[in-house]
């Protein structure tokens, strides 16, 4: 179609999964540029659907796009999510930081021997589609949850006859017993935001 001052603007087209990947099996019996020929389409675009072709046969057949882009490093990124949710689960904050600071000691591991070092630098804008493939978001803390230890009575009985055995070896008085509480006193500040799954209505550390 024409734009206002006259010039030619070509309209952008958007293919099927489908027939993508029927291009790419042209391409492989004959080559890229016969491809391009036979389905009249940029032989670029042959080129980057052959490189993508392991993607492009997990998508749906109907849908034209990746909603995200796919991992380059999917062993880890696997295992990073995996310490994402356990650290929620245990009530501890996780944020964007520590998940980049994770991943570059989690590189070093032999493990991942095809992450080199060079390549992988977690930035932020991994981190970001790190997230957005794992269903992961920045929340605002709904709650606070204070859990009480599994063997709270067991303490509480295990005191109690404790201040009774030498009230009675040493006959104290009532009177000369007294209560002193403690004061809690903080000096690393939990953040109020973490990562979470998304769609977490309460968001708790």
């Amino acid at each position: 179609f024409k734009m206002n001052n006259g010039e030619i603007k070509r309209k952008r087209s958007a293919y099927y999964a489908a027939f993508k990947l029927k291009v790419v099996e042209y391409a492989e019996a004959n080559n890229n540029c016969a491809a391009a020929r036979e389905f009249c389409i940029n032989e670029k675009k042959v080129r980057e659907w052959r490189k993508n072709k392991t993607t492009l046969k997990d998508m749906p057949r109907s849908k034209k796009k990746c909603p995200t882009r796919c991992a380059s490093f999917p062993e880890l990124e696997k295992d990073l999510n995996n310490w994402v949710v356990e650290c929620r689960q245990n009530g501890y904050i996780v944020t964007r930081t520590g998940i980049r600071l994770r991943a570059l000691q989690m590189s070093k591991d032999d493990k991942y021997k095809s992450v080199k070092p060079s390549m992988f630098v977690a930035s932020a804008g991994w981190c970001t589609r790190f997230m957005n493939r794992h269903g992961l978001c920045l929340c605002q803390r709904t709650k606070i949850a204070q859990k009480l230890p599994r063997d709270l009575e067991e303490k509480i009985e295990s005191f109690q006859r404790f201040i009774i055995k030498y009230r009675k070896e040493y006959a104290f008085e009532l009177s000369q017993i007294g209560n002193m509480d403690e004061t809690p006193m903080t000096f690393d500040l939990p953040s109020n935001r973490t990562v979470t799954g998304v769609g977490e209505k309460t968001v708790f550390n």
